[in-house]
């Protein structure tokens, strides 16, 4: 609220068929797994409960620390304007695969990570032969016909993902706002809006190019089929559940958002959240003023924590076995130093 007591501007307004943590009695039926076939079953992998959040270390999530980097490299105009358009604690996305841009990003990610094997190896020359015609040959040879082309494509896509020719179309959209997903049904369809609450979830295995499995974070609809898959695979099984637990305290509008690097800078946008900040002091620029050796201190302690939760029972019952939490996005910024 503004001093004169009008509401601030980029306040979110929840909408009736936001979701509240409960789901309808008269649900359709979700996957009938006795019916499969092993193979089917297995490609489905592990149904997830519908318990809500329990073991709540969000922190744990791989991708925290690099997000807390993200956002300190855009600081200032740039990272409230990205925050402006994006609006993260009124809607989070997956990126699809399929999509043009995402295609585009990963080529230029793998392009770049490979221009270094060629000053790699010509490093390598250099230490061995020294200034030799034949270390020169090489080093030649390197930056002409490997790291050049690698760098070129690099250029390229990094050119094209931030020309604002391509867009995201087949992305899903989770909103906090009105509890709605919106994903991308196939060109015949398009785009299509259903209920989170109809959502249930498994932890797909998914086979890497030199044969571990790791487990990917799918949602399918009940009644529909239709189904969407997190962007990225976790080594860990317990990774895919703690993703899993941030998103239903995400879409929850009866809980605050998840204490997490990507939502500082918009917590106090949303009603609930600014609330439960207020009650409890915490500092509205927690992640972004926080040195990163703490951060990565305190992401680790939540991934301890998760990594020994009893997963499938409920908090009290994690709790009464002797389980204990990290502490972290529970009130450690009244004793935790940030250095």
């Amino acid at each position: 609220m503004t001093t004169d007591g009008t509401p601030e501007a980029g306040v979110t307004t929840y909408a009736d068929t936001a979701f509240t943590g409960s789901r309808p009695d008269d649900l359709p039926p979700g996957q009938d797994l006795e019916s499969m076939g092993y193979f089917d079953r297995k490609a489905l992998g592990a149904r997830l409960p519908l318990l809500g959040p329990q073991c709540r270390e969000f922190m744990a999530a791989a991708t925290n620390v690099f997000e807390l980097d993200r956002l300190r490299e855009g600081a200032g105009e740039k990272l409230e304007k990205d925050l402006a358009e994006r609006e993260p604690h009124r809607c989070r996305m997956w990126a699809s695969r399929a999509d043009p841009l995402v295609l585009i990003a990963s080529i230029g990610a793998a392009a770049g990570f490979f221009t270094l094997g060629p000053i790699a190896v010509s490093g390598i020359f250099l230490l061995t032969d020294g200034i030799s015609k034949f270390a020169l040959g090489e080093i030649r040879f390197q930056f002409t016909y490997l790291f050049l082309p690698l760098f070129s494509i690099w250029l390229l896509c990094r050119l094209l993902v931030h020309s604002g020719w391509f867009t995201l179309k087949r992305d899903t959209r989770f909103y906090r706002d009105t509890g709605m997903v919106s994903l991308w049904a196939g060109r015949k369809v398009g785009r299509v809006e259903l209920p989170f609450a109809e959502f249930e979830a498994f932890a797909s295995p998914v086979s890497t190019a030199v044969g571990t499995i790791r487990h990917r974070l799918g949602l399918i609809h009940r009644g529909t089929g239709y189904s969407v898959g997190y962007p990225g695979a976790q080594v860990e099984l317990w990774e895919t559940q703690v993703i899993w637990e941030a998103m239903q305290q995400f879409m929850d509008v009866s809980r605050p958002l998840p204490d997490i690097p990507e939502f500082d800078g918009t917590r106090h946008l949303d009603p609930i959240t600014a609330e439960h900040d207020r009650k409890s002091g915490r500092p509205q620029r927690y992640w972004l003023d926080m040195e990163r050796s703490h951060a990565s201190t305190l992401h680790e302690r939540a991934r301890k924590a998760a990594a020994a939760y009893p997963w499938g029972r409920t908090r009290e019952q994690a709790l009464a076995s002797g389980w204990r939490p990290s502490g972290v996005g529970e009130g450690d910024w009244r004793t935790g130093k940030s250095g």
